[in-house]
């Protein structure tokens, strides 16, 4: 089985690394940040499963980076693990957009159970079948395979990276070809057809669909 992408956002050191090996343990591939500044970075980078993030931070509070995913159109689950307790923190961290609240100190198992459920409810996971050949710019499913272009692959690689949720065109164009300066804005639908078809002909099991007044999002069929 594979294992899980997950965001931590903590920035106390020895929670950080009890939480990164416990998770890792537990079947997630841990990104640890310790400010928001590097949570966003990551985030853009690649687009996790889930997301376990702290409030107090050093470059301010974490209600603000969720506010932030989910006026973006983000999807994926957040679970805010802090020890601001009060009801009018926690109201604040639902308001901001988390879709589970933990307060410290927690148990661990209790973490790990509120994570299993917010995952199965998310179901946004691409098909365990679906292997991605970056090396090779190859999509496989079974013997199904689909080849793409080296201007191809860095979109479909963006995609599957953010698979789930509706992305702008403005944000595909600044993310996947941003220093290709001879890449248009109508060139993202140009170059979703194509992918389209490639998906298609190999009968992969994902679809991308267009999402009006924002721009695609690519599903599990």
């Amino acid at each position: 089985m594979s294992e899980i992408p997950l965001l931590l956002v903590e920035d106390d050191v020895a929670i950080g690394r009890m939480l990164q090996r416990g998770l890792g343990a537990a079947g997630y591939a841990v990104e640890w940040a310790r400010d928001l500044k590097t949570a966003t970075e990551q985030f853009r980078q690649k687009t996790p499963d889930l997301i376990v993030l702290d409030r107090m931070l050093p470059d301010g509070d974490g209600a603000a980076f969720c506010s932030a995913i989910r006026k973006l159109g983000c999807a994926v689950p957040v679970c805010m693990l802090t020890a601001r307790e009060t009801l009018e923190d926690k109201l604040d961290g639902f308001e901001a957009g988390a879709d589970d609240y933990l307060v410290k100190p927690f148990e661990f198992d209790e973490l790990i159970a509120r994570l299993t459920v917010l995952h199965r409810r998310a179901g946004g996971l691409i098909a365990p079948s679906l292997v991605r050949d970056g090396a090779n710019r190859i999509l496989r499913s079974g013997t199904d395979t689909a080849e793409f272009t080296r201007r191809e692959w860095p979109l479909i690689d963006f995609l599957l990276n953010n698979k789930g949720q509706a992305v702008s065109r403005e944000r595909i164009l600044a993310e996947v070809w941003g220093d290709e300066d001879d890449i248009a804005a109508n060139s993202v639908d140009v170059y979703v057809g194509y992918l389209r078809r490639k998906v298609s002909a190999a009968n992969l099991p994902i679809r991308i669909e267009s999402v009006r007044g924002v721009g695609y999002r690519l599903v599990e069929d």
